[in-house]
């Protein structure tokens, strides 16, 4: 180990038994419980052997080991199908109270957002009711019927001269321009006040 450095050996074996047992004869177990050079009589393989010999004319002395542990992960244990299914309905259920929640959510935000529409909507139908109700019969009726009248009646005596009804018509347009003006001052009488407030 000091001044000469030394190189480890390596042997491979090919295992025929299908137990996975290996047979060795006792010197070898001793060899390698001491760690002492192989004996002198003991012939020694060449390096690139795959087979070691094994004296098996000389029975162990020790029982047969046990085989192998299966293959796994030492530390972590392994999750079994329950333990997967188990945490799989966890992640369900968490799944069913959040989208249920937020479906509440929604239905509740539904509903406020209903009643305020609700509202609105009733508040607009008193709203028209009580314009229609405070409007006099005389604003519900177009304005100038008798002038109106003596229009059709010149129109039906003169209709081949309609030119002839010419003042009728002249007296018909102006009442009526007289009542437009008549309802824009009165609408800007009322929204003065408003606008004042």
């Amino acid at each position: 180990m000091g001044a000469s450095s030394s190189t480890p050996r390596t042997v491979s074996v090919d295992n025929d038994s299908p137990a996975g047992v290996i047979d060795i004869s006792d010197d070898v177990v001793q060899r390698l419980k001491t760690g002492l050079p192989p004996k002198e009589g003991a012939r020694q393989q060449p390096q690139g052997a795959s087979r070691p010999s094994v004296d098996s004319s000389v029975p162990s002395s020790y029982p047969n080991p046990l085989p192998p542990p299966s293959a796994g992960y030492y530390g972590e244990p392994s999750l079994t199908s329950m333990q997967v299914r188990r945490e799989k309905e966890q992640e369900l259920r968490a799944n069913d109270i959040y989208w249920t929640k937020r479906l509440q959510t929604l239905e509740a935000n539904l509903q406020k957002t209903n009643q305020i529409l609700e509202k609105e909507y009733n508040d607009a139908i008193v709203d028209v009711k009580k314009r229609f109700d405070s409007t006099a019969v005389a604003h519900q009726l177009p304005p100038c019927q008798d002038l109106k009248a003596k229009v059709v009646e010149c129109y039906k005596k003169n209709q081949h001269e309609t030119l002839n009804c010419s003042a009728e018509v002249r007296a018909f347009t102006d009442g009526v321009n007289l009542h437009r003006i008549q309802l824009l001052k009165e609408k800007a009488s009322v929204a003065k006040p408003a606008a004042e407030k």
